[in-house]
C-alpha cells in the first residue's frame, strides 16, 4: 500500500508534464519535445531570483510560472507558427532545436552543479507507515489533478475550448467560421508554458535538479500522454499517476538497477499493442 501512495505522489508530476504536452498535441497536432525544457527555464530564473537576489520563494515561484508562458509563446509565435502548416516533421525539429538550445543556456548560465528548490507553499509532512509525505509533494498532486479537471472541463464546456478543436479539425473551415487559428494556438502554447513551469518548479522542491533533469521528466510525461491518448487530458493524468505506481511497486520489490524505467515501457508497450490510440485515445477530454 506504501508503494502504491508513493506511486500515486511520484506520478503527479508525470502526469502534470503530461497534461501539458497534451494540450499542446491538441491545440497544434504537434509533438512539443522542448515542452520540459521550457519550465525548466523557468525554474532556473526562479531559483536564480530566489537564490541570488532574496526575492520570496512564492513570488519567484510565480515570476517562473510567467517566464515559462512568455518563452512558449515566444517559440510559437516566431517559431512553429512558421513551420506547422508546412510540414509538422519541421516544427517538430524545431522543438526539439530549442530544446537543445534551453538546455546548452542552462548549462552556461547556471552550471551543473546539484540544485535545490525550496517549497513555494511552506512546509509540513506526516508519515504513512515508512512514507514521508511533503508539502511539495500534495501540492504537486493538487495541482496535478485541479489543471487536469479544469483544463478538460475549459476545452469540452466552453466556446473556446470548442474553438481549439474546430482550428484543429479543419484550419480552413475554422477560419471561414471567423475562428482566429492562430490565436487559440498561441493560448493553448501559452497555457501548457505555465502548466510546464508549475510542474518544474513543484519538482524541484521535491528532488534536486540540474538542467537536464527536466528532460528526464519529459520522457516519462511522454510516455504518460502515449499511454493514455494523446487526445485526452483525462488519460494524461491517468497515464502519469499509472506510471508512477508502476515505477514504485517494482523498486519495492527489486534492487535491479533500470528496472523501473524497463517496466515503465514494457507497460507502454502492451497497452500500445492493446489499444494503440492510448487508454482514453479518440477522447476529447
Amino acid at each position: 500500500m506504501t508503494a502504491i501512495i508513493n506511486g500515486i505522489l511520484s506520478g503527479s508530476a508525470y502526469a502534470l508534464i503530461a497534461v501539458g504536452f497534451v494540450m499542446v498535441y491538441k491545440g497544434s497536432r504537434i509533438f512539443n519535445l522542448a515542452h520540459a525544457e521550457i519550465g525548466g527555464f523557468g525554474l532556473f530564473i526562479a531559483w536564480r531570483l530566489q537564490q541570488h537576489h532574496g526575492v520570496p520563494v512564492l513570488i519567484a515561484f510565480f515570476i517562473g510560472i510567467v517566464v515559462s508562458t512568455l518563452v512558449a509563446i515566444i517559440v510559437e509565435r516566431t517559431l512553429v507558427r512558421r513551420l506547422v502548416d508546412r510540414t509538422p516533421l519541421a516544427a517538430l525539429a524545431c522543438t526539439l532545436g530549442v530544446a537543445f538550445v534551453l538546455a546548452y543556456y542552462e548549462f552556461l548560465q547556471f552550471g551543473v552543479n546539484i540544485k535545490t528548490f525550496p517549497p513555494p507553499f511552506g512546509t509540513f509532512s506526516f508519515n504513512i507507515g515508512n512514507l514521508t509525505v511533503t508539502s511539495s509533494r500534495i501540492m504537486l498532486f493538487v495541482f496535478a489533478g485541479g489543471t487536469a479537471i479544469g483544463l478538460a472541463a475549459f476545452l469540452k464546456g466552453t466556446r473556446f475550448g470548442l474553438e481549439v478543436t474546430a482550428a484543429v479539425s479543419d484550419k480552413t473551415l475554422a477560419r471561414l467560421s471567423g475562428i482566429r487559428v492562430d490565436r487559440t494556438r498561441m493560448f493553448v502554447w501559452a497555457l501548457a508554458g505555465a502548466t510546464s513551469g508549475i510542474a518544474a518548479m513543484l519538482i524541484a522542491s521535491v528532488n534536486t535538479f540540474t538542467p537536464l533533469s527536466t528532460t528526464l521528466v519529459l520522457i516519462r510525461g511522454l510516455t504518460a500522454a502515449l499511454l493514455g491518448g494523446l487526445t485526452s487530458i483525462t488519460g494524461a493524468f491517468v497515464g502519469g499517476i499509472a506510471i508512477g505506481v508502476v515505477e514504485s511497486v517494482v523498486v519495492a520489490h527489486t534492487t535491479v538497477l533500470g528496472a523501473d524505467y524497463t517496466a515503465v515501457f514494457i507497460v507502454l508497450l502492451a497497452a500500445l499493442l492493446l489499444r494503440p490510440q492510448g487508454i482514453f485515445g479518440g477522447s476529447e477530454a
